[in-house]
């Protein structure tokens, strides 16, 4: 029964997050970013302003807020889950093939969010944290698995690599340089880390800081 009641739970603020999102993003599209108040954005979902302040601590932070966070978490666990013996790159590039987003209606709202950021560089900020998230989740699990500090080369060098490709094929991806985000960041990534090699590939002693 707990089970149960919990997962109706989660399920209620999924239905609400996505609602205030889509909200958020019609207003935006239709009266500008700056035009759009919390209070119309929490009409327009159905809820009350009180409840968008539950989810959302600003405007901005509808614009990638949890959804991205989300995301970051779910990296985080897909990677701990990850066979103990795997090399780290492998790890990391089954775990980002996986999440790869390829719903078309995912795809459209990227799409949204992506205009506005073009639209409103003072929300770059948001976009930046994210991103920053990603480099630091990647770069500290490569260093735990490959038995390395986090700033040692190698898990620099495979979550820059993760970080760059995202980047690079999110906004060709946006500009209509590339029809299918996920092959071309699966491309920049296989282009990014080719050659790169693990620790011991290359002779260093085992635990060097």
């Amino acid at each position: 029964m707990t089970g149960r009641v919990i997962n109706r739970r989660e399920q209620h603020k999924q239905h609400t997050r996505a609602a205030l999102e889509q909200a958020a993003l019609a207003l935006f599209a239709r009266r500008g970013y700056e035009h759009t108040t919390v209070e119309e954005i929490a009409a327009g979902a159905g809820v009350s302003v009180r409840t968008f302040f539950r989810y959302y601590s600003s405007k901005q932070h509808v614009l990638f807020g949890d959804i991205g966070h989300e995301r970051v978490d779910q990296l985080r666990g897909a990677l701990e889950a990850r066979p103990a013996d795997e090399p780290p790159l492998e790890s990391v590039r089954a775990v980002l093939d996986a999440a790869d987003i390829t719903d078309e209606a995912e795809l459209d709202q990227l799409r949204a969010r992506l205009a506005l950021l073009s639209e409103q560089p003072s929300l770059l900020s948001t976009y930046l944290v994210l991103s920053e998230e990603l480099r630091r989740l990647v770069s500290v699990f490569v260093a735990g698995r490959c038995g390395r500090a986090e700033t040692h080369p190698y898990p620099l060098l495979v979550a820059g690599a993760a970080q760059a490709a995202w980047d690079s094929a999110l906004w060709s991806w946006a500009a209509g340089q590339t029809r299918d985000l996920a092959i071309q960041r699966r491309s920049a990534f296989a282009q990014l880390t080719a050659g790169v090699l693990p620790p011991d590939e290359r002779g260093e002693p085992p635990h060097q800081p």
